[in-house]
């Protein structure tokens, strides 16, 4: 018996599709108010040999309502095209073939890959006669096509709101890569012979999001702004028309990469007093750079709603600001502190071949000036290095 390897090729989409599930059912909006759907349908053929496709959705317009959930499904019909198997030799001989396939979806919201995937497929055995001599021809050639070989469903429902925030947007869209993995093995007893598949997909998507409108679960935030107090400080600041008949508190959050959010802080709603808001926020752990802030408004239900997001540049204070002084320097080198800094620092300086001309250890203790080495003419770069948490900047020097 010899085997016959060959391999589907691979067919990598974005594809989303919902089946209406009897057991979920439309959350209700706060007040016990119903809430409305935005759908998007479509049905896409992925042909022969396609190695990649996008299907994007639209993002939620958050101006224009809240979502509740995002409801996603996939559902694909796998077609095997053509089977062929060619029988070489001068006596008749069996073919068969075993189909693998496996479906993957990943995306917004989906935490492990959605996974279906059909194993062993069996198909044969399909009797070959002795060879005729005609290529693809004849009772020694077998072959078919248009056989669906899978019908395979995976469905999602996300209610959890950070996870849902992923969504919103009035000028983007979301994108789910859906990847279709197929292969087989394929067998002809005895002699040589040819064998190969090609498969396709046809794909429905369906996406949904459960919505609330505005008017029932009104974002009380306005005019929110960030202001950098000081380098390593920055206060948001907002006001908010607080309903004194719902109940909902606001939880400010920072990011440092403007899509992943943690909370600094929560506030209750103050409509007693003043309906101005404010929070700080001091930069940690020798982390400086762009600093991306939002305010979260919660209702009891678990359902949330956000505002628009607001940067601002921050450095960490526990570091030294430093500048190297002076720069360009006749040949004295010297680092002049910005800020009041009190600490064990490690200095390195590499001349332009990465060669280390300096290496030492100084300890910092509120001076504006330190003097570190004398170097020829060149160009360097200095590391300074806080020895106790391992934060680093690097500067130029000219030495005329």
């Amino acid at each position: 018996m010899k085997p016959v390897y060959f391999r589907i090729p691979s067919v990598t989409t974005l594809i989303l599709f919902l089946i209406f599930n009897t057991h979920l059912s439309f959350g209700q909006c706060s007040g016990g108010n119903p809430g409305g759907t935005t759908a998007f349908d479509t049905t896409i053929i992925f042909g022969s040999g396609i190695v990649s496709t996008d299907v994007k959705f639209p993002k939620f317009d958050p101006s224009t309502g809240m979502v509740t959930c995002v409801r996603l499904c996939i559902t694909i019909r796998g077609i095997i095209d053509t089977v062929a198997l060619e029988n070489f030799t001068n006596a008749p001989q069996t073919g068969s073939y075993t189909y693998n396939r496996k479906d993957t979806v990943r995306g917004p919201g989906i935490s492990t890959f959605l996974t279906s995937a059909p194993t062993n497929l069996n198909f044969g055995p399909f009797p070959l006669a002795a060879t005729n001599g005609v290529f693809g021809s004849g009772p020694d050639f077998y072959s078919h096509g248009s056989d669906t070989v899978l019908t395979r469903t995976i469905c999602l429902n996300i209610s959890d709101s950070t996870t849902i925030t992923q969504f919103y947007g009035a000028n983007d869209s979301v994108t789910y890569n859906y990847a279709i993995d197929a292969d087989a093995v394929g067998i002809v007893t005895g002699g040589s012979s040819l064998a190969f598949v090609l498969s396709s997909a046809q794909v429905n998507f369906h996406f949904e999001y459960c919505t609330c409108p505005p008017v029932v679960l009104p974002l009380n935030i306005h005019q929110f702004g960030v202001t950098r107090l000081t380098p390593d400080k920055a206060e948001l600041k907002w006001t908010g028309f607080d309903d004194p008949y719902v109940d909902y508190y606001y939880e400010a959050q920072v990011s440092r990469d403007g899509y992943n959010f943690t909370t600094i802080g929560t506030l209750p709603k103050n409509i007693s007093n003043s309906d101005l808001y404010r929070m700080q926020y001091r930069a940690v752990n020798g982390e400086s750079g762009t600093y991306y802030f939002r305010i979260k408004q919660t209702y009891p239900s678990g359902y949330s709603r956000y505002s628009n997001i607001k940067q601002v540049e921050l450095k960490n204070s526990d570091f030294p600001i430093f500048t190297i002084y002076p720069n360009p320097s006749n040949g004295i080198v010297g680092i002049k502190f910005d800020n009041i800094y009190t600490g064990h620092l490690n200095i390195q300086i590499y001349n332009s071949q990465g060669q280390t001309m300096v290496k030492k250890d100084i300890a910092a203790s509120g001076l504006s000036y330190v003097q570190v080495a004398t170097l020829e003419s060149g160009v360097y770069w200095m590391r300074l290095t806080d020895v106790k948490n391992q934060a680093t900047c690097v500067n130029q020097l000219l030495i005329k």
